[in-house]
C-alpha cells in the first residue's frame, strides 16, 4: 500500500469551503476510483491555514492512472479554487 499525503495551503477565509468541497465531492469521488483504498482530510490544529489530504492507494501506478482520468480534473477543479498551493508525497506503508 502507498499513502499519498497532500498538504494544501488554504486561501484566507476559505478553510470551511475547502473542507466542505472535500467532504461533499472530493472524498466520495476518490473512494469511487479503482485502486483507492481510503481517503480522509482534516484541517490543521496548530496551523489552520493548512489542510491534509491522505489517500491510501494500492500502488503509485494506481494513483498515476487516476491522474489520467477525467475525475482527476473534477477533483482539482473542486478544491483548488480554495487552495494556495499544495505539496504531495507518497510513502510505502508496512
Amino acid at each position: 500500500m502507498v499513502l499519498e499525503r497532500v498538504e494544501i495551503n488554504v486561501k484566507d477565509g476559505m478553510l470551511a469551503a475547502l473542507l466542505a468541497a472535500l467532504r461533499d465531492t472530493g472524498l466520495p469521488l476518490l473512494l469511487g476510483i479503482d485502486g483507492c483504498l481510503a481517503a480522509r482530510a482534516g484541517g490543521g490544529v496548530e496551523n489552520p491555514a493548512k489542510v491534509i489530504l491522505l489517500v491510501d492507494w494500492t500502488s503509485v501506478a494506481a494513483h498515476e492512472a487516476f491522474k489520467a482520468m477525467p475525475e482527476y480534473t473534477t477533483l482539482v477543479a473542486g478544491i483548488f479554487p480554495y487552495a494556495d498551493g499544495a505539496v504531495a508525497e507518497h510513502f510505502n506503508m508496512a
